[in-house]
């Protein structure tokens, strides 16, 4: 094999050997940027020439112009110099200009090249690259004896960093002469070969190298004389009657890799075909993507990794930038970046997934859909997590403008439907204590001091045995002897059975004292409401409070809404008071717990009951947004 064959291929080899000694190493992928091997970008595809010395579809060798006795066809360029030693590719004799053009099937990575000629160097060359499947075309470098005069460029060699140089055009030596090129150059000022700036360097879908100017070579006089003179530029198509090839290459190296942007230690072909064949080291154009990445040059993040914006890797400091998972709760397969959500976040979080199963919805498939409500016991991630909601159809609201699950939504927390006015329970399947005539209207109050008949509204009888005394919520029972006549006739004013206003001196409670809305946190209350206390109610057997809610603040199993409730005192003293006090007109800031069951909010003696202020209203409600401690 030629002496400067092997060496340039040696150095060839031994940089490429370093590279892949350092992926092996360090580039591993598993949380470091990498790349696919480099190889030859020749290897395994036909290049294509003008013209060929007994090769390919040409006519049989005249003798007369086709002097070479066996073929020289363009695949000898990109041939195995180890296996094959003594091959080449040769032009047809006396051509003066004369074109390699390499296509690629998709875009690749080229990092520098290498052309071992058997004939001489031409006196003028350019190598040209396309980035659109040769649409279009710009140069790379160009090459000749004299830039200014061929090319109107200044040489590289006096001026570094210009676009034509003088270095590989010389003539000599007449054979084994080497043109080399590196697409990032010692003054390109790039460090990551994966940014922007680098794979404007680097990528092309195909490569043209022209050749201009054939060169014969100098006598041995003239090579043997003490002051040669210059051999003149000529870029004319030489005389017909030369009987050599006018181009004739050993070697052409295409140096590169596949695009994969730093996510990628193997590539594939881009097809598969049961006919193809390939070499074993061509260098393949579809990338084996990691780090959460997708598509034939992992340009873009898998479907279900969109939660920040697709970055390619950083080759200078081998930061993978892997793409994040979307958070969809194990109910949707793919999501979508959004920027909107992105900058609503902070940037910590762009992801909104796609069509939601299981029968939920929200950006992050977080919530069951109308007419589904969570299953407590379930995880989150279950498919069982969210369950149909159950409203009775006559006593339930219907879902107004909700979509599908029109006519049986619910609470999608607590399962807890929307009753019509009188009606209670989970499901609004029966009326309230103290109400009647369960229907398409709800449940109708009681006109009892006692409870009535659920479906009749006629009075239940009390035992006779019994006294029924009219309890003024929050105020003192009067004495019995002064208050009852000898027909056990009630003798109180109709406001005693209202109001606690004009009563409140008369029954000391000792009310719970309320600090902040730490004291809330501490207890729990199922509920917490701004309300006004519209009226107070004796029934007998309980009393009854209607109040008017401004603002839920807090909401538990029993669903609220802004409008009118009815609260449930529980707490009696020994004096014959209902404590704490609450007066008809009056704004509370009110917590307390609640009977799902019975669908009822109650007051007990360890129930908030305070006056509401805006000070109060904002230390609480700014207390419960940022959450308990």
């Amino acid at each position: 094999m030629h002496a400067s064959n092997c060496i340039l291929l040696f150095l060839v080899l031994l940089d490429s050997g370093k590279g892949k000694s350092v992926r092996r190493e360090a580039l591993q992928c598993s949380g470091h940027a990498c790349s696919p091997p480099m190889g030859n970008l020749a290897t395994g595809r036909k290049l294509h020439t003008l013209t060929s010395c007994c090769g390919g579809p040409l006519p049989p060798c005249s003798a007369s112009h086709h002097p070479c006795l066996v073929s020289h066809p363009p695949g000898h360029m990109a041939d195995d110099p180890f296996m094959h030693p003594r091959t080449w590719w040769a032009s047809e004799a006396g051509v003066g200009e004369e074109e390699i053009r390499l296509d690629l099937e998709a875009l690749f990575c080229l990092t520098h090249i290498v052309m071992l000629f058997h004939s001489p160097r031409p006196a003028a060359m350019m190598l040209e690259r396309s980035r659109d499947f040769a649409q279009t075309w710009e140069p790379l470098k160009l090459f000749s004896r004299n830039c200014s005069q061929t090319f109107g460029f200044p040489d590289d060699v006096s001026q570094p960093g210009a676009p034509c140089t003088s270095r590989y055009s010389r003539a000599t030596p007449c054979t084994e002469g080497e043109v080399i090129f590196r697409a990032l150059g010692p003054g390109s000022g790039v460090d990551d070969p994966y940014s922007p700036e680098a794979l404007a360097l680097l990528t092309l879908t195909n490569l043209r190298i022209r050749l201009l100017g054939a060169q014969s070579c100098p006598s041995p006089a003239s090579q043997n004389h003490a002051s040669p003179s210059p051999i003149p530029l000529n870029l004319s198509r030489p005389s017909s009657t030369s009987q050599v090839a006018s181009f004739a290459i050993y070697t052409l190296l295409a140096g590169g890799t596949c695009l994969c942007h730093g996510h990628a230690e193997q590539c594939l072909p881009l097809t598969v075909r049961s006919d193809a064949v390939h070499q074993s080291d061509m260098v393949h154009g579809r990338c084996m993507c990691l780090h959460h990445t997708a598509g034939e040059h992992c340009e873009k993040c898998a479907p279900l990794y969109n939660d920040r914006p697709w970055r390619p890797a950083n080759g200078s400091s081998g930061e993978p930038h892997p793409c994040q998972k979307c958070e969809c709760h194990g109910h949707a397969d793919t999501c979508y970046f959004s920027m909107r959500v992105w900058h609503s976040s902070g940037g910590t979080s762009g992801g909104t997934c796609n069509n939601c199963r299981h029968n939920t919805e929200g950006r992050r498939c977080q919530r069951c859909r109308p007419g589904y409500h969570r299953r407590p016991p379930t995880p989150q991630n279950s498919p069982y997590a969210c369950t149909r909601c159950w409203c009775d159809r006559v006593g339930s609201l219907p879902a107004r403008g909700r979509g599908e699950g029109r006519g049986a939504w619910c609470h999608p927390r607590s399962g807890h439907c929307q009753c019509r006015p009188g009606v209670g329970g989970t499901n609004c399947s029966h009326c309230l204590p103290g109400h009647w005539g369960f229907g398409e209207e709800g449940c109708k109050p009681c006109v009892c001091p006692q409870n009535c008949d659920p479906i009749t509204g006629h009075c239940q009888d009390s035992d006779p045995r019994e006294v029924i005394f009219n309890i003024p919520v929050g105020g003192k029972i009067p004495d019995i002897a002064h208050s009852l006549t000898n027909e056990n006739e009630r003798v109180w004013s109709e406001e005693l059975a209202v109001s606690a206003l004009h009563y409140a001196g008369k029954c000391s409670c000792k009310e719970k004292t309320f600090r902040s809305f730490v004291d809330l946190c501490k207890m729990k209350y199922a509920y917490v409401i701004k309300a006004t206390v519209m009226s107070a109610h004796d029934k007998g057997s309980h009393a009854e409070v209607e109040v008017k809610v401004r603002k839920i603040l807090r909401s538990g199993q029993v669903s609220l809404f802004q409008g009118t409730h009815t609260l449930y005192p529980l707490s009696w003293t020994s004096r014959g008071c209902t404590c704490p006090i609450l007066n008809p007109g009056v704004d509370y800031l009110l917590a307390g717990p609640e009977e799902a069951e019975s669908g009822r909010l109650l007051v007990t003696m360890q129930s908030v009951v305070v006056p509401w202020t805006p000070g109060l209203g904002d230390h609480v409600t700014k207390g419960l947004q940022q959450g308990c401690p």
